[in-house]
């Protein structure tokens, strides 16, 4: 409720009842009829907005943390919009808006007394019981014909948002930058090193972060709509850059509408503060259905062209089903999926359209039947496409068509092909055959069409086929099955890298429709190590809390982090090993992260087949490399105490630190060229003696010692046997 109450000194003020709600408060200064400074305030936080010299933060302070992220700035503008006829704005009206209910809010009105300036400019300001200040700015223009000289014009204006630009949270020099930098990609500072990317630009936003680069603190300003487009070059081009806007006469524009929040440490606050609100409006029924815990550990997928013949053979014309998947299992590592392609490029040569095609393969859908069980039978899932583009044969329902088909087969998911979203119409085709069917898109999805559709590609090489970029997406909606693909590349060990690195699935296209775009033997080496450990360690990379970029001790290295209760995977990532040099100190040997697991966690890097050092750093743990990595990646995971390996001459004495553990033990050996690993022997006990004599050991004598719950790895000792004697 608020009182007009018009004063024309150069500022209009509203004679105001103090706002006060249950959690928040709203205070006028020096008072209520002469305001000077609004004071938004709870238990948390206080905002002070200066009225003085056009509406400016003066002072925000943390309570809990004892500190004006302020201090040492001058009061900040909140926006600075100039028109052609740059006259200012006179006058000032206020209304409170405060409410019980939604907390303290405020509206600040600007426009000028000259006709010269048609804008009226309205911020609205509000505070509930959390530290964020929602702001909201819009502007109007009042131009309208028949009054006075005024025409119906459209006015044009030039936008500065001080406060956004120019803040040095805390008064430090130095401040680091969480920026969009367009098509829905966000860097820090700039994207020269790294980027992470999202889904669709369309989509909300990364909230732009400002700290000090001491990382004691910053602000995030997460904005929700906006008519200005936030992309940015880097930090400078952001702390530089003029907006400008046309205002239709007689009409209202939402500049945007933005919650700001101070916080301790550095962008992770703004990371959560996105994640919470993507989160929050998402609608999880489908991801809810069993079939999907099932669906996000299919890592690896093969898009299996159905003419090729490494599936297909012309002879005897049928399916070598069980000859392609050890093949895969051999070059690969296995296949938890294959993706079925049976038309295109054939479609189009007739009037069959892709559903009467099916007939047309070996056995037709029966045959097709027989293929899918035995893939099941090796717990290889079968995916089939739908085309939305193939019109040949006009059928009534299509969606109804390809359910029976999948029906008939017994496929366990559609991929939507060139698509990035489906119809509901389409789910509930697919329900009335089985909702153990699932979708998986060819396009990246927009965040709506991802309540539908819980699996997608990622095509963006710009994004995937680069290290270390970071799928925002991956730490967003970890439910959200996604598998990187890059099926034109000629060289993509990064995109074996990106997919370990943000734990998402990959995708191995050789026959391209015909054209051969083969795997080199390296990268399939590469894709063999990364399945084994994402397989092994499936319950960390599917955590549901999974940490992006997480603080570490070095410039150039990026470390992502996936926790679950009794177990954390670091992959690690160096960034620039080629310009390292030997007689520097940039090699990556000593300290590199610092974590807060219990003392008795051991740690150990399975990419490189390496124990890591843990030292205790007053409360905290800290990890070093004390030999540089072979490679400039590693994985390096954290796991309490389980096993105790001895050596006692030849033989390895094996136990479990508790006596009630399942599982069993698994005792690997490295190949020293691919770095793969070979099980060579298998205890279905928690304990028990190795001769190492008998497990034909090469150079390098490393044994790895590996406690598996199934097929997840519960613990692992790394057993240096000592360098190849000469004499032998």
């Amino acid at each position: 409720m608020s009182r007009n109450h018009s004063l024309l000194a150069g500022i209009t003020l509203l004679w105001l009842v103090e706002g006060v709600s249950a959690e928040s408060w709203l205070r006028f200064l020096p008072d209520r009829e002469r305001v000077e400074t609004l004071v938004l305030e709870n238990e948390t936080v206080s905002y002070k907005i200066s009225l003085t010299q056009g509406v400016a933060l003066a002072s925000l302070r943390h309570k809990g943390l004892g500190e004006d992220f302020l201090a040492n700035n001058p009061a900040l503008h909140f926006a600075s919009i100039r028109s052609q006829r740059n006259v200012g704005y006179q006058i000032l009206d206020i209304v409170d808006q405060s409410n019980k209910e939604r907390g303290v809010s405020v509206v600040l009105t600007e426009r000028s007394t000259y006709a010269e300036n048609l804008l009226e400019v309205v911020q609205t300001f509000s505070l509930d019981e959390g530290p964020e200040l929602a702001w909201n700015l819009r502007v109007k223009n009042l131009s309208a014909p028949g009054i006075g000289y005024r025409t119906e014009i459209t006015v044009s204006s030039r936008i500065d948002l001080p406060l956004l630009q120019k803040l040095r949270p805390l008064g430090e020099s130095q401040c680091h930058y969480l920026l969009p930098t367009g098509d829905s990609f966000f860097c820090i500072d700039s994207p020269e090193d790294f980027s992470f990317y999202f889904t669709r630009e369309t989509d909300p936003m990364m909230p732009i972060d400002i700290w000090g680069a001491s990382g004691s603190g910053g602000v995030y300003f997460q904005i929700l709509r906006s008519a200005l487009r936030f992309a940015f070059q880097d930090s400078e081009d952001f702390k530089s850059k003029v907006f400008s806007m046309d205002y239709p006469a007689g009409g209202e524009t939402e500049i945007l509408d933005c919650r700001i929040s101070p916080h301790p440490g550095d962008w992770h606050a703004a990371f959560e503060a996105f994640r919470d609100e993507i989160r929050s409006g998402f609608d999880f029924t489908y991801y809810q259905r069993p079939i999907q815990q099932s669906f996000r550990k299919r890592f690896v997928s093969h898009f299996t062209f159905l003419y090729g013949h490494d599936i297909y053979d012309p002879d005897q014309n049928q399916f070598r089903i069980d000859e392609f998947l050890d093949e895969g299992e051999v070059n690969f590592g296995g296949y938890d999926y294959m993706l079925l392609w049976h038309d295109y490029p054939r479609t189009g040569l007739d009037q069959r359209d892709q559903f009467a095609m099916y007939e047309d393969l070996p056995g037709g859908l029966p045959g097709l039947r027989g293929m899918v069980d035995r893939a099941h039978a090796r717990d290889v899932q079968v995916f089939i496409p739908y085309k939305p583009w193939d019109i040949i044969g006009k059928r009534q329902n299509p969606y109804d068509e390809e359910a029976l088909i999948a029906e008939a087969i017994g496929a366990d998911g559609i991929f939507l092909d060139t698509m990035s979203a489906s119809d509901r119409i389409f789910r509930e085709s697919l329900d009335r055959v089985s909702e153990d069917i699932v979708f998986s898109s060819e396009g990246r999805p927009p965040l709506k069409s991802m309540e539908l559709v819980t699996g997608s590609w990622n095509q963006n090489s710009r994004a995937s086929n680069k290290m270390p970029n970071v799928d925002l997406l991956r730490f967003v909606l970890p439910e959200h099955n996604v598998r990187n693909i890059n099926r034109a590349a000629r060289k993509r060990d990064e995109l074996v890298l990106n997919a370990l690195f943000n734990g998402v699935g990959f995708i191995v296209w050789e026959d391209i429709f015909g054209e051969i775009n083969r795997f080199t033997w390296q990268e399939r080496c590469l894709i063999k190590r990364y399945s084994r450990i994402i397989h092994e360690n499936s319950d960390a990379f599917l955590t549901i809390n999974p940490l992006p970029l997480v603080p570490d001790l070095r410039e150039d290295v990026y470390i992502n982090a996936f926790p679950v209760e009794e177990k954390c995977v670091y992959p690690v990532f160096q960034l620039g090993r080629e310009k390292v040099s030997r007689y520097k100190s940039d090699r990556l040997i000593g300290p590199f992260l610092e974590v807060d697991h219990p003392q008795e966690w051991h740690y150990v890097d399975v990419w490189n087949h390496q124990p890591i050092r843990a030292d205790r750093a007053g409360q905290r743990t800290r990890l070093s490399f004390f030999e540089e990595p072979a490679d400039v990646m590693s994985c390096v995971i954290g796991f309490p105490t389980r096993l105790s390996v001895q050596r006692r001459g030849d033989e390895l004495l094996i136990e479990t630190s508790d006596e009630r553990a399942e599982g069993s033990l698994q005792i690997n050996l490295v190949d020293n060229l691919t770095m793969l690993e070979t099980e060579a022997a298998h205890f279905q006990s928690t304990r028990g003696v190795v001769d190492v004599r008998e497990l034909g050991l090469k150079f390098p004598y490393v044994v790895l010692v590996k406690l598996m719950k199934g097929s997840v790895l519960v613990d692992e000792v790394i057993v240096d046997m000592g360098w190849k004697r000469f004499d032998e």
